[in-house]
């Protein structure tokens, strides 16, 4: 990371220029403004149908699409084997059903085969992921991926049908990005060493995800929409495969011992390097120890107790994601296991 301030994670800041290098979208596909609007499109086509998704999942995307009046209903992931799999038996076989790459980690290879062996209307989350060998192969119905969790954008989210059904639109205005531009603006220029406040960018960071809720649906912004209009930078996905393996190979035993890694193919583009800590206890201190040290770990995903399995809340707590995107060098990835080695040799 070339700046004058050492931090990792959270927020993406802007990025001069244009994305280049690229792989290219589908084809007929949707720009959105956000990761949640794609449901909403598709609410006259689910009708009276409730939308299975997994337990394990973003809560607060769950209570946005309920408050639209999508009807939902859970299905049981688990943790095995260094990744998320899926209970079969718990996904009904005639249902409209959300699957998701979670962290980048799947092929897909099973989800393919239960579409191909069932009657069911098959909606893919790829956002971890964009371009994975998955999600240019699927058989869903529908697929979206919110571009801006892996992309220097301050909205974005491609919508498209793997097996060539009708994309549904309705009328949308372009989102209005200033909010959310200013803020990845003013965090440049922290990053640059010019003397800002950084609890400015933090809440307009705040303001503008709440005016991107308040606005669906709506179409990409113009901004947005001409920075990735071209395609998905490669150079992005293979400094993620790079920092993975680096990052991996710097954690010592003594991490190995204590942690499970997740496990990515050599063909994966990971989301961030995926560990999970024995406790929820551990996650916690572990987590405390990085912020201190101005590593900024995501939490996927923040649980409401009562609302979701005994099993997918434990595995909320005891998930770290550790940033590993193009921002960061190496060096800042090798910087990162070290924190972490520091952390496991006090414990």
């Amino acid at each position: 990371m070339e700046s004058k301030l050492w931090e990792i994670g959270s927020d993406f800041n802007a990025v001069l220029g244009s994305l280049c290098g690229l792989d290219s979208w589908p084809s007929e596909a949707l720009f959105l403004a956000s990761g949640r609007s794609p449901v909403l499109l598709l609410k006259n086509l689910l009708a009276e149908r409730v939308l299975y998704y997994p337990d394990y999942f973003c809560w607060d995307v769950i209570e946005f699409w309920k408050a639209h009046g999508i009807k939902t209903k859970a299905y049981r992931v688990f943790f095995a084997d260094n990744q998320i799999k899926v209970d079969f038996s718990s996904v009904p076989n005639n249902a409209a059903v959300l699957a998701v790459n979670f962290f980048g980690c799947d092929k897909g290879d099973l989800w393919k085969r239960f579409k191909s062996d069932n009657d069911i209307l098959l909606i893919e989350d790829h956002s971890h992921s964009p371009m994975s060998e998955w999600a240019k192969s699927s058989n869903a119905d529908f697929a979206f991926s919110s571009l801006r969790k892996t992309l220097p954008i301050p909205d974005g989210c491609i919508f498209w049908s793997p097996n060539h059904s009708e994309v549904p639109v309705v009328a949308m205005k372009p989102f209005d990005s200033s909010l959310k531009l200013e803020a990845m603006k003013l965090k440049s220029e922290y990053f640059e060493g010019i003397e800002v406040d950084k609890n400015t960018f933090l809440e307009l960071f705040t303001a503008g995800e709440q005016h991107l809720a308040e606005s669906e649906p709506c179409f990409i912004s113009d901004n947005s929409h001409k920075k990735i209009l071209g395609g998905y930078p490669i150079e992005y996905m293979n400094i993620r495969k790079s920092n993975q393996r680096l990052f991996i190979a710097n954690l010592s035993v003594l991490v190995r011992k204590n942690v499970e890694l997740f496990h990515f193919a050599d063909f994966a583009v990971p989301f961030g390097a995926v560990l999970k800590c024995s406790t929820p206890e551990i996650r916690a201190r572990l987590r405390s120890h990085l912020i201190a040290n101005k590593v900024y770990c995501p939490v996927h995903w923040p649980q409401k107790k009562g609302c979701v399995s005994q099993e997918s809340l434990s595995l909320s707590e005891q998930i770290i994601t550790i940033p590993i995107d193009q921002r960061y060098s190496l060096k800042d990835v090798g910087l990162v296991a070290q924190l972490i080695n520091r952390f496991f040799e006090n414990e």
